[in-house]
């Protein structure tokens, strides 16, 4: 990371206000919540998890993303972890211009 990316980060980060924090919390939790371990298809916790995270989304009127671009990945790669791969053309804020 850059100073400056480091630097529009802290920044950014400095004034969220709470539904932004759970939001990132619940996708945190997510994210860890099978650290050092093999995914063997759908996790019933996993489904959980990312029904609270929509329905903070919902609740807070964030858009939710398209599904669509994501289609092209399965739980199969990687022992349930996915293929590495470039996100930039994913993301709205790792977008080059932003």
């Amino acid at each position: 990371m850059s100073k400056d990316e480091f630097i529009y980060l802290y920044s950014l980060y400095q004034n969220i206000d709470g539904s932004v924090d759970a939001l990132l919390r619940g996708i945190y939790d997510l994210g860890i919540s099978h650290a050092y371990t093999v995914i063997e298809g759908y996790v019933e916790s996993s489904l959980k998890s990312l029904e609270r995270i929509i329905k903070l989304m919902i609740n807070y009127n964030f858009p939710l993303p398209k599904i669509e671009p994501f289609l092209k990945f399965s739980i199969e790669e990687n022992r349930g972890w996915g293929d590495k791969f470039d996100g930039t053309n994913l993301s709205k804020i790792l977008q080059p211009g932003n």
